[in-house]
C-alpha cells in the first residue's frame, strides 16, 4: 500500500511542477521524476 501511494505522490507532483513551470525543463523534470517513483515504488 505505500508503494501504491508514493507512486501516486510522485505522479501528482511531476503533474504540479509540468503545469506549473511550462518549460522544456519542466518537462524533463516531470517525465524524470514520474519514471524515478516507477523504479523505486514498483512492486
Amino acid at each position: 500500500m505505500k508503494q501504491a501511494i508514493g507512486f501516486a505522490i510522485a505522479c501528482w507532483l511531476s503533474a504540479a511542477i509540468l503545469l506549473l513551470g511550462d518549460s522544456t525543463a519542466a518537462m524533463a523534470l516531470s517525465g524524470t521524476l514520474v519514471l524515478a517513483g516507477l523504479d523505486l515504488f514498483a512492486p
